[in-house]
């Protein structure tokens, strides 16, 4: 009996530490850091300089700066644009690295630096721009909470 009892506190325990971990790593990225050795401070000031307008949380987009998010609806879609949105490349980076997102994983994190989200249905696909001068760019589709497709313009 004992035994039966220690075995499903061990599970337990296993299962509330993954869980833990999966709640720290659904954070959203509040603070970017310059990270790009080809980007200086200015230029890295200007493009992230609406980063954190758009926020995903608990699966709805959130607008904190109305100037900053331009809100569209075409037919069943709806398309927020973020103008000065910018992911340092080492994150961009990251998100290609990682093949297993989930829609509220990676939007919940990187949301944030997202210059293009667009909704139709069950199909989200964010837009991200990196690199010098933003020329690289992230291009990540969902289809329901799975990634659909990930392309991108930068080396990896």
């Amino acid at each position: 009996m004992k035994k039966i009892i220690i075995s499903v506190v061990v599970i337990l325990t296993i299962f509330a530490i993954g869980c833990s971990n999966d709640a720290e790593q659904a954070k959203p990225i509040t603070s970017w850091k310059n990270e790009d050795n080809e980007v200086s401070k200015q230029e890295f000031a200007e493009l992230t300089k609406n980063n954190n307008a758009l926020e995903y949380k608990d699966g709805e987009f959130v607008i904190h700066d109305k100037k900053a998010v331009i809100k569209s609806r075409a037919d069943d879609a709806t398309t927020y644009f973020v103008q000065n949105a910018y992911i340092p490349i080492k994150a961009a980076q990251a998100i290609v690295k990682k093949e297993d997102w989930t829609k509220d994983e990676l939007l919940t994190k990187y949301a944030g630096a997202a210059q293009n989200i667009t909704e139709k249905g069950k199909t989200v696909e964010a837009f991200f721009i990196t690199g010098p001068r933003g020329y690289g760019e992230l291009r990540v589709t969902f289809d329901g909470d799975k990634v659909k497709s990930m392309t991108n313009t930068f080396q990896e």
